[in-house]
């Protein structure tokens, strides 16, 4: 099976991490991987559980003077935080251009531990995945938590990624139905 351009990117992305040392916890371990990935890049990664306003999103990245911050719902399974956190490490291994949080008041409703001065950027959230970084950052969630679960097997020649399980392949099915764009 040929992988969508948009699996390739986030491969190609995440193989030239992997080639400066970057490793995958298995089992998966959000905290860990973090880490490693700050590790990779040069910059702390440091994970904040909060509730998340009403009308906000599950996730978001904050960009500050002294590296990057993940901010998560707390109250949300072990399962779906993974998967945000996941997501939120995508933006940043695909190095995602980011807004700037101009409000000071904004910026203490997200993550009320930080000054608002520290806080510098936080990326663009429209809560679909129309925008192309949507869409990578989701790719690259899934692909990270992929690499954590598989076992150690045959790899796919065309992504250097070991075979899929069925429950693998409907994942990757219903994946590519909602994020890419109708064949034309």
């Amino acid at each position: 099976m040929r992988s969508s351009p948009l699996r390739q990117t986030c491969l190609s992305r995440l193989r030239h991490f992997q080639g400066r040392g970057l490793e995958i916890p298995r089992p998966f371990d959000a905290a860990q991987l973090c880490q490693r990935v700050g590790e990779v890049l040069g910059k702390h990664i440091t994970l904040v559980g909060m509730p998340m306003p009403a009308g906000a999103p599950f996730g978001l990245t904050l960009y500050t003077d002294i590296g990057h911050v993940i901010a998560y719902e707390e109250h949300t399974s072990r399962v779906h935080r993974d998967h945000i956190i996941a997501h939120e490490l995508g933006h940043i291994l695909l190095d995602h251009r980011a807004l700037a949080l101009d409000d000071p008041q904004a910026s203490r409703l997200l993550l009320p531990a930080l000054r608002p001065r520290m806080v510098d950027r936080v990326l663009n959230r429209t809560g679909v995945y129309s925008r192309r970084e949507e869409q990578e950052a989701e790719m690259m969630a899934t692909i990270l938590l992929e690499l954590a679960v598989r076992e150690s097997g045959a790899s796919d020649q065309a992504t250097g990624t070991p075979p899929a399980t069925g429950t693998d392949a409907a994942l990757e099915a219903r994946l590519r139905h909602g994020l890419e764009p109708p064949p034309r």
